[in-house]
């Protein structure tokens, strides 16, 4: 059985991680969706609201949504995936990600990463963004699942209010 791991903080969840998620559930027999804990970022949603929010979101047979405070690559090897997914937006993410990459390959060189591309609606969408635009009071409708927009308007809101 392929088994592979997407990971990210997803705070909160775009359509753009959406567009990976299902795309790489192609690839594979089974995906781990993995929140993380991001320790560079104050965190918007708990890890419980984020798994929740991906759970309401994702319903393909293939994914199972999980959560860490431990490193990816250790996940991976605790489930037996053979295979980490990535985004890859720009050169900037390009930048961050071929670091990760040659530590993970480090920690444990049988695991492989495979990098996808955003469609193009998505290339320049990102977690900040989203979270300006509601500070700003603008509609995020075109860049999150409907099905969670509210609860990321309130969410950020509450976190603007807290800052």
């Amino acid at each position: 059985m392929r088994k592979a791991v997407y990971a990210g903080s997803f705070d909160p969840l775009s359509n753009g991680h959406i567009d990976i998620m299902e795309r790489a559930a192609k690839l594979v027999d089974k995906l781990y969706v993995l929140v993380t804990v991001n320790i560079d970022k104050h965190s918007t949603f708990t890890i419980e609201e984020r798994v929740n929010m991906i759970k309401k979101v994702i319903k393909a047979d293939n994914i199972e949504v999980a959560w860490t405070d431990d490193l990816v690559v250790k996940f991976a090897e605790e489930k037996g995936a053979t295979t980490l997914i990535r985004g890859l937006r720009n050169i900037k993410d390009f930048e961050s990600e071929i670091a990760l990459y040659h530590f993970n390959r480090n920690i444990d060189n049988r695991i492989e990463t495979i990098v996808l591309f955003p469609t193009y609606l998505y290339t320049y969408l990102s977690s900040s963004a989203i979270r300006e635009l509601v500070y700003y009071d603008q509609d995020i409708s075109p860049y999150v699942p409907k099905i969670i927009k509210e609860e990321i308007v309130k969410g950020i809101k509450r976190s603007l209010k807290q800052a």
